[in-house]
């Protein structure tokens, strides 16, 4: 039993199942619920990963999975970073828009290759704090291609609209 501090505390019970008779155990994890990412962030990594991949001569899906796997975060499943075993090689994954991967290991199983790929999510799924990880990312390699970017002054107008249009914090 939680401990009164002053601060008013929540308690939920849950009773599940599929019927009267029928209950089902769940395991129910709580968190704090972290702040969607705007969709003006969202639209700027994108105007940036196009820039840089037109200095870089390589496709959009490329560049976007270069800074993704760099800067973005893991897919879990059951607690555990999801790892996608393929015969499909590198240059093929690189290509792909519907899924974000980084090779992390190669090896030869009968002969044939097997690629092994950790998986990241999609920039539609980060939160606040994620997203500005990966543009600060986005940015740095922009930069190091003489990109024009953003400045923080113009990123924190951007940011302070957004909170005043939907009227939250950037704070997690």
């Amino acid at each position: 039993m939680a401990e009164f501090t002053g601060k008013a505390l929540e308690i939920v019970t849950f009773l599940m199942g599929d019927g009267i008779d029928k209950q089902a155990l769940w395991d129910i994890t709580p968190h704090k619920e972290k702040q969607k990412r705007s969709l003006d962030s969202n639209a700027y990594f994108h105007v940036l990963c196009d820039k840089l991949r037109q200095k870089l001569g390589i496709s959009m899906a490329r560049c976007k999975n270069h800074l993704i796997a760099d800067y973005g975060q893991f897919l879990y499943v059951e607690d555990e970073p999801m790892i996608y075993k393929t015969n499909a090689p590198e240059d093929y994954m690189m290509e792909l828009e519907t899924i974000h991967t980084k090779c992390v290991k190669i090896i030869q199983e009968n002969g044939k290759f097997v690629y092994f790929y950790r998986v990241y999510r999609g920039s539609h799924t980060y939160n606040t704090a994620e997203m500005a990880r990966l543009i600060q990312g986005t940015v740095e390699e922009c930069k190091a291609q003489d990109i024009e970017t953003a400045t923080p002054a113009q990123l924190e107008e951007m940011q302070r609209l957004w909170e005043q249009h939907y009227g939250k914090s950037k704070k997690e």
